[in-house]
């Protein structure tokens, strides 16, 4: 539960904040390969970014946290759906929070 909280933000204490992405939106795409990008050299693997399907935001102070379902491509051409939670700071860049197959 505690990290449910820290990821919510400081001073947030439900999720009535939550905004739904554009997925086509170009923030959210450079977001979503970012994701794969980090989790590719965390992990050791070679997944491709294909699109972000969907997914949330919630602004905090300094930045906004983005929940986003992930679709990548392995090198033997399966397709996966995966989550990802970045927290992204508009002067600072992006911090892999999580990823999950």
């Amino acid at each position: 539960m505690a990290a449910a909280k820290s990821a919510i933000g400081a001073g947030k204490h439900d999720i009535t904040d939550l905004e739904p992405v554009k997925p086509a939106d170009p923030r959210v795409i450079e977001i979503g390969q970012f994701a794969v990008t980090k989790h590719n050299e965390e992990a050791g693997t070679e997944l491709v970014f294909i699109c972000v399907v969907g997914g949330f935001m919630w602004g905090v102070i300094g930045g906004a946290y983005y929940a986003l379902i992930i679709e990548t491509q392995d090198s033997s051409g399966a397709t996966f759906l995966q989550k990802a939670l970045v927290f992204a700071v508009p002067t600072a860049g992006m911090r892999l929070i999580w990823y999950k197959n």
